[in-house]
């Protein structure tokens, strides 16, 4: 029976931060709060009083938001693929053994064959109890 490995702390932290920055509430969040951004800054000029320096500002976050992702994104890619791999040596090991249970089965069934071509007396039957 397959039984998923445990990740390490950090593996959970990053995972969970990567699950969160790859959700849709999350590209929401930050469409809003950029929409918000731009608009009081057009609106009341509060932070910059020329529209370059705003821009900048916002590309820096959010450039600062992506270099952060990355990292996240190939950490919970790598945690998954470990995942992936567990799994499939366990469906692997489950294919040979079913496969060693079809062959051993196929040999009875085929020595049961011979047995009854021969003329030779049928197997004795198993009794089964109630």
């Amino acid at each position: 029976m397959f039984v998923e490995p445990q990740a390490a702390g950090s593996e959970r932290i990053a995972s969970r931060l990567a699950e969160a920055a790859g959700s849709w509430r999350f590209v929401g969040v930050l469409l809003c709060w950029v929409v918000a951004w731009l608009g009081l800054n057009l609106a009341f000029r509060p932070f910059e009083p020329y529209p370059l320096v705003m821009i900048t500002g916002l590309a820096a976050s959010l450039a600062t938001v992506a270099a952060f992702q990355g990292p996240l994104i190939l950490l919970s890619q790598r945690q998954a693929a470990m995942r992936d791999r567990a799994r499939d040596r366990e469906a692997f090991r489950v294919a040979v053994n079913t496969e060693a249970d079809l062959h051993r089965l196929q040999q009875r069934v085929e020595a049961l064959t011979e047995r009854l071509e021969a003329g030779g007396p049928p197997p004795a039957r198993a009794r089964r109890e109630p």
